[in-house]
């Protein structure tokens, strides 16, 4: 008996022994896993902020950086002050559409529809009206040669669509495009880009069209997704005896984090005196798409 329950009495024990034994296992498999599924998750959540913080910068760069082709619609406000004290303001309704072609290349239409109104200055001959502008559709290719170097070419037509013959070019146009970026680090991007434009047809007996314009934008960064661009442009008009004019614009960006939408805000200043316009201030409001 006494064996007897020296035998039961230590039976117990070991199984109380492998219970616990049990017990702090099953407790040490559940931490480990709780642990593993805890470092996953924010593993994974970091990731999905690193990505979503990378496409808004990408959008960012996407304003003056046609090498990236960012999907996007977007409503575009300029309003244009001349110095015989008329304005013009045109709403532009714009849209554009990428897709993969490979790891390195991707491909884009883009339409951009406006609607000018023009107010009257101080000219005697200047009267007010408003109308239907020239619709324009371009088509291009964007190509990453390396991380930080890009390359894209476009071509454009623009359509003589106007309603009135005083805010149309009444031509049919051609706009060939070039452009290069790099990315000097993260936060600085230079892209420069030429654009030669050239009438293919007048209409209303429209005088022919045939000028370069290049671009030398320099876009900085800015922590909680906002950009501020540099730019310098000129023109060469080869209708008017190579005539060539210059003009600087200053432009802040801000990509909102939580909704695919952004907000730019620039002016543009002629730095010319022979120029005609007093200065010209654009107001643009984005909404960004999924990228493929």
């Amino acid at each position: 008996m006494w064996l007897l329950r020296r035998t039961q009495v230590g039976g117990m024990r070991n199984t109380g022994e492998r219970r616990n034994i049990n017990a702090a296992l099953l407790l040490a498999i559940s931490t480990i896993t709780s642990s593993g599924w805890t470092t996953t998750g924010h593993s994974d959540e970091s990731a999905i902020v690193g990505d979503s913080q990378q496409i808004g910068i990408n959008n960012l760069k996407a304003l003056e950086d046609p090498t990236i082709l960012a999907r996007r619609i977007w409503l575009d406000t300029e309003w244009s002050k001349f110095k015989d004290d008329s304005d013009t303001l045109e709403e532009t309704l714009g849209g554009l559409w990428s897709w993969r072609v490979s790891n390195v290349q991707e491909w884009a239409v883009r339409l951009k529809v406006p609607y000018t109104m023009n107010f009257a200055g101080d000219a005697d001959d200047d009267y007010e009206d408003q109308a239907l502008g020239d619709i324009s559709f371009a088509t291009g290719t964007a190509f990453r040669l390396s991380k930080t170097w890009r390359t894209a070419a476009a071509i454009e037509l623009r359509m003589p669509t106007g309603t009135n013959d005083s805010l149309s070019a009444n031509a049919w146009r051609l706009k060939e495009i070039g452009t290069v970026a790099w990315d000097a680090t993260a936060w600085l991007t230079f892209s420069p880009s030429v654009e030669h434009n050239h009438s293919v047809a007048e209409q209303a007996g429209a005088s022919p069209e045939h000028s370069m314009e290049l671009f030398f934008p320099t876009t900085l960064l800015l922590p909680d997704l906002w950009a501020v661009t540099a730019k310098y442009e000129t023109k060469i008009d080869f209708e008017n005896d190579k005539a060539r004019t210059h003009s600087a614009k200053l432009q802040v960006a801000k990509r909102l984090e939580e909704r695919p939408l952004g907000f730019t805000l620039s002016i543009k200043k002629p730095l010319d005196d022979e120029s005609n316009k007093d200065f010209q201030v654009n107001l643009v409001s984005t909404y960004y798409f999924a990228s493929q």
